[in-house]
This record gives structure tokens, sequence and C-alpha cells, in this order.
């Protein structure tokens, strides 16, 4: 009988982490929607906001961040980086 209640247990558990990553997976889906609503004010491409809000960037940390370094982040030429930032400094302005 105490096979059955462990096994039971063990269910338990497996659907709680099941139902938590499911609610975490939302959770992720929800911020990136309102990251991409954030970085619509830059003048860039639709591919570099993508990119941007896949690495978690916010446009605070944008602000924080170098061009150089966000070249090498998202594996981009360092002009883009540079045009990246620009846009940045010129939506908080």
């Amino acid at each position: 009988m105490l096979y059955g209640s462990m096994s039971i247990a063990i269910k338990t558990v497996h659907a709680s982490k099941s139902r938590n990553s499911l609610f975490d997976s939302i959770q992720e889906q929800q911020l990136l929607t309102n990251n991409i609503g954030i970085f619509d004010q830059l003048d860039i491409a639709e591919g570099l906001k993508e990119l941007l809000v896949t690495h978690g960037f916010t446009l605070e940390l944008l602000q924080h961040t170098s061009p150089n370094d966000l070249a090498e982040i998202l594996g981009i030429d360092k002009y883009i980086a540079r045009v990246i930032i620009h846009s940045v400094t010129q939506s908080w302005t």
C-alpha cells in the first residue's frame, strides 16, 4: 500500500511541475509581448526588435549597454549596434 501512495504523490508533483511550467511559459510570452510593444517606438528593423526581446533587453538596459557589448551579445555588426543604441537614446529625449 505504501507504493501506491508514493505513486500518487509522484504523479501529483509531476502534474504540479507541468502546470508551473505552463504558467511560466505564459508569463514569459506576456513579457515578450510587452517588451515588443516597448520597442515599437524605436526606429529599427522588426527583426532587430525581436532579437533584443529574445535576449531579454529592455530600453533601460540598452541605455547602459555599449555598442561593442551589444554587438558581441547579439552577434551583429558594430555599426548596427550603434544604430540601435542611437535609436534608444533618441527615443528617450
